[in-house]
């Protein structure tokens, strides 16, 4: 006798509703795909527009604290992290390519003499301005950092002088982290970690004398490093990772120290001299004309001494060894003194200054 199976009457009702649920799940997933993908570009798109606010806000405080110099100024914002470049191979007669960005805005700072590092995070954004002089003003150095950031500036008795000097003007800039640690010799040097996102050591100490090894110990792997300076508060040689470069007077100094390299330290240098050349057109050609209308003057002829061609000269030359990428100190320095003694002269004898 043959069994025949049941027939099955709801199979095809069960394919069905499977079907059904099936064709639903796919619907919901792909409805809440699209909906999860539209609140992530509405978020990506909010947090791009807020950065852009803030770094058009941050190139108008850093316009502003430019244009005062010696203020120090704290500002809060958002997390973000900035970027800061500048190319000392790609120079014009003005400026160098350079800019500051983040969150995919840029503004350029092609003519803006900026030391800062590559990156900053956080909330807290440290700018800080001091005018160049040499002896005239020549421009404003722009300092920026964030308090996340910690300086730490290392000493021994033979480099004292320029030390003290350095962080008296630190001193001035209370939102700077700043310590300063003396030193019988290098070896007694020791650094406490303090959980900063990164630790910059200025040691006026002959150059590699501080074990890294100790320091990376002791700041258990966080990024850090060292610059070595070796001069006085008018000039001298600092020694980065990546090589050397000579500083002329604090303010620049003060540049490397805020600088993330040798490159963008030299960039920033490269502007503040393409920016001395044109100061130095305006005072070489003024005291020309100083020249000319005293010697024209019967009665105060006498002044024109203080103009004359060797006093031009000591105005362009100053100029030129600033743009040089190996400037001669030693020329800088005689014609700073003869431009300062002969301006000091030229007020004795009622004359007109040269700057």
């Amino acid at each position: 006798m043959i069994k025949r199976r049941p027939k099955t009457f709801f199979s095809k009702a069960q394919i069905d509703i499977q079907f059904n649920w099936v064709f639903i799940l796919l619907i919901g997933a792909i409805i809440l795909s699209f909906f999860v993908g539209i609140a992530i570009w509405y978020k990506d798109t909010q947090e791009q527009k807020i950065t852009g606010q803030i770094v058009l806000e941050l190139e108008s405080l850093l316009k502003a604290a430019k244009e005062s110099p010696k203020t120090a100024r704290e500002t809060t914002l958002p997390d973000i992290t900035l970027t800061f470049t500048c190319s000392p191979d790609e120079c014009s007669d003005y400026g160098c390519a350079s800019d500051f960005s983040g969150g995919g805005i840029s503004r350029s700072t092609e003519t803006e003499i900026l030391f800062a590092p590559l990156t900053l995070s956080g909330t807290t954004l440290i700018s800080w301005a001091l005018e160049w002089q040499l002896p005239y003003k020549i421009a404003n150095f722009l300092y920026v950092t964030a308090d996340s950031v910690r300086y730490v500036i290392v000493y021994d008795e033979d480099h004292q002088e320029t030390a003290i000097a350095v962080t008296s003007l630190l001193a001035e800039n209370s939102y700077i982290t700043k310590e300063t640690i003396r030193v019988k010799q290098p070896s007694d040097f020791s650094i406490t970690d303090k959980n900063d996102a990164y630790v910059r050591i200025v040691a006026f100490l002959d150059t590699g004398s501080l074990s890294e090894n100790v320091i990376d110990n002791a700041l258990d792997k966080k990024e850090w490093d060292i610059i070595y300076v070796d001069g006085t508060e008018d000039s001298g040689t600092i020694t980065f990772s990546d090589g050397d470069a000579i500083y002329v007077g604090l303010p620049a100094l003060l540049g490397a120290i805020f600088s993330s390299d040798l490159a963008f330290y030299q960039c920033n240098i490269k502007k503040a001299g393409l920016q001395a050349t044109v100061v130095g057109e305006v005072y070489a050609g003024r005291t020309a004309a100083l020249y000319d209308s005293f010697l024209a003057d019967p009665e105060k002829s006498y002044c024109r001494y203080y103009y004359e061609e060797s006093i031009q000269e000591a105005i362009t030359s100053i100029a030129n060894e600033l743009v040089d990428e190996a400037p001669s100190v030693t020329t800088i320095s005689t014609a700073v003194s003869t431009l300062e003694d002969n301006n000091a002269y030229a007020v004795i004898k009622g004359c007109s200054r040269v700057y």
